[in-house]
């Protein structure tokens, strides 16, 4: 019997936690659940534990994001012996086969590897999640198991012998980049990045462009683009640096900084949509 932590990380949005949790109680009993409640004011951490007393809640500063949140999440679980760690943004509903194929996936790797999800919309139109080609394409199910290069952490997990090479999430990250990071330093060690051959849940798109904000002055802007939910180019220095290159990464920051100068007329005309916020 595999021994699984859930770790999830949540803000503000007690009914969609509370739907998330339902059915990931719904789907196993056998699991221990980690949730980081990042100083919410809506109720959640007292709904959590009158409905789930067994959940293993950990009180936020208010100023963790997803990456530090899940981290922090982690750092409890770690502190106990498990077979499996499973990632899980508290806006996932997960399918009835979620764990059968996570697990079954781990085997075909001999648990030298991680599995990311495969999630799609609600209404099964679109998949969102789960993971990225070389190209940046979105890795669509196929019944196999695919290599993936960026890898989203909406659904992720991770056997011990992986969490034992690798350690944590790095904590550098805020909000954003954790999960890519995290996949890569997975690769770095020998390790496979893999998809679940078929979708496993369904979950919310977040199409918000983090690298300009439009119709906006400069410093707004800027503003948007320093702060955790935007796309901060220091971090993103950090993060090209450690896989790319420091030539990667200086010329990804003058690039930001650039972009977030032009006028927005100026960027439309040379990046159509790209950065429509």
């Amino acid at each position: 019997m595999n021994k699984t932590a859930v770790l999830l990380t949540c803000f503000n949005r007690k009914k969609d936690t509370l739907k998330c949790l339902n059915q990931l109680f719904f789907l196993s009993q056998d699991i221990d659940v980690y949730v980081v409640d990042d100083n919410s004011s809506d109720g959640t951490s007292a709904a959590i534990l009158k409905k789930y007393p067994d959940v293993h809640l950990i009180k936020g500063n208010g100023d963790l994001f997803w990456s530090r949140g899940m981290h922090l999440a982690w750092e409890h679980a770690s502190k106990n012996k498990y077979d499996f760690y499973l990632w899980l943004n508290d806006d996932v509903i997960l399918y009835e086969n979620c764990f059968d194929e996570l697990y079954a996936c781990t085997n075909i790797l001999s648990c030298k590897g991680i599995v990311s999800g495969i999630i799609e919309t609600a209404d099964k139109s679109k998949i969102i999640y789960g993971g990225t080609d070389r190209q940046r394409n979105i890795i669509k199910p196929n019944g196999h198991l695919q290599q993936i290069t960026n890898m989203n952490g909406n659904v992720v997990l991770i056997p011990s012998a992986v969490f034992e090479k690798l350690g944590n999430l790095d904590p550098t990250f805020h909000h954003d980049l954790g999960d890519v990071d995290y996949g890569y330093r997975t690769h770095k060690e020998g390790f496979s990045v893999c998809s679940t051959r078929v979708v496993v849940g369904s979950g919310q798109v977040n199409d918000l462009c983090r690298m300009r904000v439009e119709n906006c002055s400069l410093k707004e802007r800027f503003q948007k683009l320093y702060s955790p939910l935007g796309s901060p180019p220091k971090l993103n220095f950090y993060f090209r640096k450690r896989h790319f290159g420091f030539l990667n990464a200086f010329s990804f920051y003058a690039f930001q900084l650039v972009l977030n100068t032009l006028p927005d007329s100026l960027v439309k005309l040379i990046f159509g949509n790209k950065y429509s916020s």
